[in-house]
């Protein structure tokens, strides 16, 4: 998701600032897709409308004059074809980009999370927006983030409760006191990892849940 990242900046303070280029690469591909699938049914359909007028015209007998206004109206109407064929491309690439932001969106936060997990830290979790695609993988997402924080709360737990027993036993092994070091610091560490959070917001507007302040 590096493609989106500049595009998907931090929303300065007091206003949040929506990027529809999250992905620049998959979104401006699967745009350009449909614009030309846009352009080419504009194209068959409006040359087959032509040529239904031109047949039409041949049947009919004309004069000159008349022959010269409706090449002129032929013209007119080759020129609405493709300004239409255009508008057609245009609609459908933009329809492209917020057809496939809600898509590439929640995968560039889940990437950002990915990341931050990465580091040894947990991020500050986002619900998706309404309009967001992935909804439910997202949940499980999030699901799998809590779980393993939860599991790291209980190996900590754990990990402490081993090194308090070593350290009671050391008196009569000194030899335990290493042990009960390095257990200690390894609980430090889970322990640590729970209480620093991402301190970088989210680097795509994602609005906080009901009754809940967002600190973007």
């Amino acid at each position: 998701m590096a493609d989106g990242i500049a595009a998907a900046s931090a929303p300065a303070a007091g206003h949040h600032r929506r990027a529809y280029l999250v992905d620049r690469r998959f979104q401006l591909k699967y745009a350009l897709l449909m614009a030309g699938a846009g352009v080419v049914l504009a194209l068959l359909f409006g040359f087959w409308v032509y040529q239904v007028h031109v047949q039409a015209m041949e049947l009919v007998p004309l004069d000159a004059e008349t022959r010269a206004l409706v090449a002129h109206g032929d013209r007119l109407l080759l020129l609405v074809l493709l300004g239409i064929s255009a508008l057609m491309a245009v609609a459908l690439a933009l329809l492209g980009i917020v057809m496939t932001h809600r898509v590439a969106g929640p995968i560039f936060v889940m990437g950002h999370y990915m990341t931050v997990l990465a580091q040894g830290r947990y991020p500050r979790m986002r619900t998706l927006r309404k309009a967001d695609e992935l909804r439910g993988f997202f949940q499980i997402f999030l699901s799998a983030v809590g779980a393993m924080k939860t599991r790291e709360a209980r190996h900590a737990a754990l990990l402490e409760d081993v090194a308090a027993r070593l350290r009671a036993a050391a008196p009569r092994a000194p030899e335990l006191q290493a042990a009960a070091e390095a257990l200690e610091e390894a609980a430090r560490e889970r322990r640590q990892a729970l209480s620093i959070d991402d301190p970088e917001p989210t680097p795509l507007y994602i609005p906080a849940p009901a009754g809940k302040h967002s600190p973007e």
